[in-house]
């Protein structure tokens, strides 16, 4: 199984990835967390406070091949050897791979990164394994646009229940349909009220996406990181925890 995680900056997505992948590392499964943000925080919410994947560079990963006629990337070496080489060990029975950090200020545009990105999603998806992979996307429209997460299975887009979450999970909605991404939902995040629950069900009703969970605003997310723990590991009764949980066993079924 492999998803991705999108949505506008700031709606949680990275907490719920981490937080996921923990979750389905302690089902006994074997997950990859791969962090394909330019400005990756996937580590701390996996519980990785004081470690850091090794730099990744796109023309150490890839190479160019042509075949009937056409040039493509490709990566140089097995997935399986590039996890070996380039993941850190995180609780849960979690790996990380951090592919979306720059390498250098005033080296250009993300594209190199955009490429590893898509070959490891791609080769993930090619690879016979039981593995569940997790992607936490970019917090803008670069990864759809670039084709980057047409190899996943489905697609979850995190959305506020205000107006400009909602409009850019649209926006994230339509790109994955193009994509022809089998799965496309929402998860309502950080829901406070019954009407915020009913606004993003009558916007989401409305443009045919369905909600996969709807999780509630949870103060024990902002206490996780004043404390540098990540939610799982945060004593206290969180009120998200549980949605997400019962996510992971959704997840977990297909």
């Amino acid at each position: 199984m492999k998803i991705a995680i999108s949505g506008k900056g700031g709606v949680g997505k990275t907490t719920i990835s981490g937080t996921l992948s923990r979750l389905l590392g302690r089902k006994g499964l074997d997950v990859l967390a791969i962090d394909g943000d330019p400005n990756p925080n996937l580590a701390v919410v996996l519980g990785l406070t004081n470690q850091e994947p090794p730099p990744l560079s796109s023309a150490d990963l890839l190479e160019r091949v042509e075949e009937d006629g056409h040039r493509r990337l490709q990566l140089k070496s097995s997935l399986d050897e590039l996890l070996d080489k380039h993941t850190l060990s995180a609780p849960d029975n979690v790996r990380l791979l951090m592919l979306g950090k720059p390498e250098h200020a005033g080296t250009g545009c993300m594209c190199g990164s955009h490429a590893v990105v898509r070959e490891v999603v791609h080769a993930a998806v090619a690879a016979t394994s039981d593995r569940v992979t997790v992607l936490d996307m970019e917090a803008s429209l670069e990864h759809m646009k670039r084709g980057t997460s047409k190899y996943v299975d489905a697609l979850y887009i995190v959305v506020e229940p205000y107006y400009r979450s909602l409009e850019a999970g649209r926006r994230l909605a339509e790109l994955a349909r193009e994509l022809d991404i089998k799965r496309v939902s929402a998860i309502a995040n950080k829901v406070r009220s019954a009407e915020d629950e009913q606004a993003v069900r009558e916007y989401c009703n409305r443009i045919d996406l369905p909600i996969v969970a709807v999780i509630p605003f949870d103060e024990h997310v902002m206490q996780a990181e004043r404390e540098g723990k990540t939610l799982v590991d945060l004593n206290g009764q969180s009120t998200a925890l549980p949605r997400l949980r019962a996510l992971a066993d959704q997840i977990a079924a297909n």
